[in-house]
């Protein structure tokens, strides 16, 4: 008697009323997306719109989740070195007054998140 493949694959088999249905389960944790943090989900919609079928193959082999959760890593990461470097460059010099430091740090955020999400984001993986 030959094998199916998921007898081959090791998926068992309920019977239904005569019928084999097989057993198929899915990681829950893959699929809870919910907190792959904010440059995770930007990724995960650019690539749902603009690369769909690249998506759907990473949705596939389970790798979505992870390859999002390391693109929201490097993302902060990025940003936070863009973020320093700037500040040391342009917090120097005479004593600023808040709304000086408050503008230079939103800012220095500002360009750095265009800078991540251009060079990271929204590139393929």
């Amino acid at each position: 008697m030959t094998m199916t493949l998921f007898e081959e694959l090791g998926v068992e088999y309920k019977e239904v009323d005569g019928i084999l249905y097989p057993i198929l389960s899915v990681d829950e944790a893959e699929y809870n997306l919910a907190d792959i943090g904010k440059y995770g989900w930007m990724w995960l919609r650019y690539m749902e719109e603009n690369e769909p079928s690249e998506y759907r193959h990473m949705a596939r082999t389970g790798q979505l989740r992870k390859q999002a959760e390391a693109v929201n890593e490097e993302a902060y990461e990025r940003l936070d070195n863009i973020e320093a470097a700037w500040l040391k460059k342009h917090m120097t010099g005479k004593k600023k007054t808040f709304m000086e430091q408050l503008h230079l740090l939103n800012q220095a955020r500002a360009m750095a998140e265009e800078i991540v999400i251009n060079e990271i984001v929204f590139k393929c993986r």
